[in-house]
């Protein structure tokens, strides 16, 4: 509807983009309705005469209801030529009301562009911003959309969003969420080895599985100065230099001849896997069953528990649960006492959402082998977390018992039982056992990047600095530093400074922390923020040219 026009009364309410709340990002957006006060009175012997641009406008208002539009649009364009220097608001109306028109003949390009000179008139005029976001979501300008959008946001802080803009903003959001998200695909479909982090080789060697040839021979490995093959290989392992593993696993397969082969291309596979290559993984499985079906038959049997290992490894990176679990049930068939593929596949399954699956799988996995060192931990966070979506604080309460029971009984739980305790305990401001927890997780893995973390951010957090920005700053700044690869520190990081407005560490945070993504969760959330920060960069640019643009207008 142009501007001028009765303007039915004003229904406010509020919308939250996406799930998570951004350090600094305006996550509110407003769309409001604005009348040109033309009085009832107009046509009284002591009103003002109205200019010829005035009533130019007002016919095109009455076309516009008539939906006489390409007539009415010739009404603006022509009233926008006649404001004089003074008419500055005019103009701007009747640009926007010009941009009414054009959305109206769905001539979408055109309409942005008076839009844009209503905006650049009025750098302020939410109207006109929100009808050019509103078009650039029709032509799938996502970006430009979101910009506008949160354009409003930094006009008006804190002011509420109409109920209707909610479905269009959170599609926006998901639109881009899932552009950039087919992009990272492909990127680890391409070949592309990103950083390796740490937990991800430490959840393979300490807890995932039971009968992997290569774990087990790195765990009982001694490294030597004397050393050739292989065993070199499980001493790179040893030393936690991990993102030299696949190379050095590479150049010994070129080496190697006949069966020796095998172990190295199962290497290079898993560790593909740590990189996020979905390429090389694939490329180095098929390498792996080229040499193992060339293998006499007699010989075969002796590599079995590699084969077992390269459909754990296919069936890990398999796309969907379907087509994991042909690998795992293929592995069975090598191996039916062998617990590890169905493990691995109810480790999949959480991941997946599925977690009647994942419950399924460690049935069987208990059935198999009653005395699995990790299931029971496992089954305990699972329904720990299906708890906490119901949001059943009795059987929450039960389950983080339970965990503390296992926690207590058993010398080696999975990392993210002390994680998930210590993080429950700091939430209850319980500082010192949540340090207490972590402090036993480090006993069991040494120099966990991981628990120094959270052992830092617990003790800031209960330090009376704790709301401190620039002393949490400068517990990032040195986290990050330690560990370049862990997630969480860079997430966090990129999101602290997109609160200080250093947008370029901030981006370069949260790119990596999407590098290091292993769950489709962390993935999903650095992605949301990360698309928030960039438009909430954007707007603010945009804001800051065109005031500083109507200033020099004003002035000159």
């Amino acid at each position: 509807m142009p501007e001028g026009t009765k303007l039915s009364p004003l229904v406010k309410g509020a919308a939250i983009v996406g799930g998570t709340a951004l350090v600094g990002t305006a996550a509110y957006f407003a769309y409001k309705h604005f009348s040109d006060g033309s009085s009832s009175g107009s046509g009284s012997k002591n009103s003002v005469p109205k200019s010829p641009a005035e009533r130019l406008k007002e016919a095109g208002n009455e076309l516009f209801k008539k939906k006489k539009y390409d007539e009415a649009l010739e009404n603006f364009r022509q009233a926008a030529n006649l404001c004089d220097e003074k008419e500055t608001t005019l103009k701007s109306v009747c640009n926007q009301n010009a941009a009414a028109c054009l959305e109206k003949l769905e001539l979408y390009p055109e309409c942005i562009l008076a839009c844009t000179t209503a905006i650049e008139i009025n750098p302020r005029y939410t109207k006109a911003i929100v009808r050019r976001a509103q078009v650039h979501a029709k032509l799938n300008e996502d970006e430009e959309a979101m910009r506008d959008f949160t354009l409003i946001t930094l006009i008006e802080p804190g002011s509420k969003v109409l109920d209707k803009y909610l479905p269009e903003l959170e599609h926006i959001h998901k639109r881009l969420c899932e552009k950039e998200m087919q992009e990272i695909t492909q990127q680890r479909l391409s070949g592309i080895d990103f950083p390796i982090p740490e937990t991800a080789v430490l959840e393979w060697l300490k807890y995932s599985v039971v009968a992997d040839p290569i774990v087990n021979a790195v765990a009982t490995h001694v490294p030597s100065e004397e050393e050739t093959g292989i065993k070199k290989i499980y001493t790179l392992i040893k030393l936690r230099k991990y993102d030299d593993v696949a190379s050095a696993t590479i150049a010994l397969y070129e080496e190697a001849e006949g069966a020796e082969k095998l172990p190295a291309a199962v290497l290079a596979a898993r560790f593909f896997t740590f990189h996020n290559n979905l390429k090389k993984v694939n490329d180095w499985v098929a390498k792996f069953w080229e040499d193992y079906e060339a293998l006499p038959i007699e010989e075969k049997e002796q590599y079995l528990p590699y084969a077992i290992s390269v459909y754990n490894i296919q069936a890990a990176s398999a796309r969907t649960l379907e087509e994991s679990e042909v690998f795992v049930i293929k592995a069975e068939d090598m191996c039916p006492t062998n617990t590890d593929p169905r493990f691995g596949f109810a480790a999949n399954a959480i991941l997946h959402r599925q977690l009647g699956r994942a419950n399924q799988a460690l049935d069987v996995v208990l059935a198999k082998n009653p005395e699995h060192p990790y299931a029971r931990f496992y089954r305990t966070h699972f329904e720990f977390t299906q708890a906490c979506e119901d949001q059943h604080m009795g059987r929450i309460h039960n389950h983080i018992l339970e965990m503390e029971r296992l926690l207590n009984n058993h010398s080696r739980a999975p990392i993210f039982t002390y994680t998930v305790l210590s993080n429950i305990h700091a939430n209850s401001n319980n500082y010192p056992l949540a340090i207490e927890i972590l402090d036993k997780g480090l006993q069991v893995y040494p120099d966990l990047s991981e628990f120094i973390m959270l052992k830092t951010l617990t003790r800031a957090k209960s330090a009376p600095q704790a709301n401190n920005l620039e002393h949490m700053t400068s517990v990032f700044i040195e986290l990050c530093k330690r560990d370049p690869n862990n997630f969480e520190a860079q997430a966090t990081y990129a999101k602290i400074c997109a609160g200080n407005k250093d947008y370029d560490k901030a981006f370069e945070c949260f790119e990596r922390a999407i590098q290091l993504a292993r769950q489709p969760q962390e993935l999903q959330l650095a992605l949301s923020e990360y698309i928030l920060s960039r438009a909430n960069r954007e707007a603010q640019y945009l804001l800051d040219t065109l005031l500083a643009e109507n200033v020099d207008a004003t002035s000159s």
